[in-house]
């Protein structure tokens, strides 16, 4: 295996190489505060399609990351991945492609500290599993999983193997949801006991191959149904209400219009014609699907899910505590500050409550994609393994998240309120439990 570059020998490589770490210093001076001689941060990527590469670029642009083995089964999109690497890191990682399964060849490496997970959503538990049992570190993309029993896997795995998971979820690092995170912490709105949260984002061009065949997100609508992609949404406001932070979910109720396929065979007909394998499908997902959370603590969540309809992104939040409240549609209205019966422009609050995190790290996060939030989630990723720490998004917040995707579809099956599962087993009840876990600072 070659031999990792130390921040030292770095230096001795000469003028090019002074000038180089004098300028990632400025960029990252508590890298290189902490740590003179800064532990390399050797990571591999399963999945490098267009999301995975987008990811892999910026932990790329990290000091200290190596990237020695990457696998993905498409060779396009893996040579690719390989080429980005040589160009920025001047290395060549090793490619894994033969087949389903030779991801867990890549896991057998001794040069790697972590994963990188970037693959369709049905793959995202299995790799994790397996990567947690192999002693790897673990970044995944969202959701974390479909299922409970998986989701309970992969508690056990990380739990056992005492290594650190992290939910790649970029909507919870947006400057408005931080900055609205910061007023709730500085009790701006009291006690918060509402939350509305939204996925509403059709994406048609994505749904299907040229050829007719169904991608990841049309494949999803084929096999799965309820509150199927929840994570954009209930992030933020979990954070917000502190989701296993001294509340829990406790039980949910969902419903779900018919699940005709009507907006997926007309979106199948204009793409790949009427007689493709897309068009002549079986969609079991309904378009809308609203689901209700009541916390233990008594708080109440709604989560809307609408990933079909033809109607532009229109990812919608509301907080509403004692004092006031945030509408995303509206602005904000704070008690005894605002005028009365009347919202304020929200802007005038994001600049005053600004969160720390965003604004000591906007330059290098503003262009990276979802708001800056795919920077911030591959930096606290990135850091994760180099500090070998628990992240802010950990095991316990990807499984409770996700865990609303078999238990809204359980909901509407039954018709009736469905009791969610503690991930934590009771630990959200001490304010001091994730005291060591990474924060936004």
């Amino acid at each position: 295996m070659e031999k990792e570059i130390t921040r030292r020998s770095f230096i001795k490589t000469g003028a090019k190489g002074v000038a180089l770490t004098a300028a990632f210093s400025s960029l990252y001076p508590d890298l290189f505060a902490q740590n003179e001689e800064m532990k390399p941060v050797r990571i591999g990527v399963i999945g490098s399609g267009g999301r995975g590469t987008h990811l892999l670029r910026i932990l790329l642009s990290f000091p200290g990351v190596s990237v020695p083995a990457i696998c993905d089964i498409n060779e396009k999109n893996l040579n690719h991945a390989i080429d980005l690497v040589k160009e920025i890191k001047g290395t060549t990682p090793v490619g894994y492609s033969k087949g389903e399964y030779d991801y867990r060849n890549l896991l057998k490496r001794d040069d790697l500290d972590g994963v990188l997970i970037a693959t369709p959503q049905q793959w995202h538990a299995t790799m994790t599993v397996d990567a947690l049992k192999a002693g790897k570190h673990v970044g995944c993309e969202v959701p974390a999983a479909w299922e409970l029993g998986q989701l309970w896997e992969m508690v056990k795995a990380k739990e056992e193997s005492g290594k650190h998971y992290m939910l790649l979820e970029n909507y919870v690092y947006a400057p408005h949801h931080m900055a609205i995170l910061n007023m709730v912490e500085k009790g701006l709105f009291g006690d918060p006991y509402y939350a509305l949260c939204s996925y509403i984002h059709a994406t048609p061009e994505l749904y299907f191959e040229s050829d007719g065949t169904p991608a990841w997100r049309g494949w999803t609508y084929i096999n799965a149904y309820g509150n199927i992609y929840p994570t954009h949404a209930l992030g933020p406001v979990s954070k917000w209400l502190s989701i296993n932070d001294g509340d829990c979910f406790d039980y949910c109720t969902s419903m779900m219009s018919e699940p005709a396929g009507r907006v997926m065979r007309r979106y199948a007909i204009e793409r790949c014609g009427k007689d493709s394998n897309a068009a002549n499908q079986k969609y079991i997902a309904g378009e809308f699907v609203p689901t209700l959370i009541k916390t233990v603590k008594g708080s109440v969540i709604q989560v809307n899910f609408d990933g079909q309809s033809p109607r532009p992104a229109d990812n919608y939040y509301l907080l509403q505590g004692t004092m006031g409240i945030y509408k995303s549609q509206n602005g904000i209205h704070i008690d005894h500050l605002s005028p009365d019966h009347a919202y304020e422009d929200a802007n005038k609050y994001m600049e005053k409550y600004a969160h720390a995190y965003w604004t000591k790290n906007a330059e290098k996060a503003r262009d990276s994609g979802h708001e800056g939030g795919d920077w911030f989630v591959m930096k606290d990723f990135f850091d994760m393994v180099r500090l070998d720490k628990e992240p802010w998004i950990d095991i316990y917040d990807a499984a409770a998240w996700s865990s609303i995707i078999e238990c809204s579809r359980l909901s509407i099956d039954q018709k009736d309120a469905v009791q969610m599962p503690d991930f934590t087993s009771g630990k959200w009840k001490d304010p001091s439990w994730r005291e060591g876990n990474l924060k936004p600072v």
